[in-house]
């Protein structure tokens, strides 16, 4: 399931992410969403070595 958002991004921030989307042939709200998944995925891992 998922949850709609709202978010408020600087233009400057928007632009690079469209940028990366765009290489990586992702929408900007899926790029978004990898790059959140990414960082959770290594706050985990971190989370799990630091124990």
């Amino acid at each position: 399931m998922r949850k709609e958002y709202i978010l408020r991004i600087e233009e400057e921030t928007y632009e690079e992410i469209k940028k990366i989307a765009d290489k990586n042939e992702r929408s900007v709200n899926a790029q978004i969403l990898y790059i959140l998944k990414k960082y959770i995925e290594e706050k985990k891992k971190n989370e799990k070595e630091n124990s």
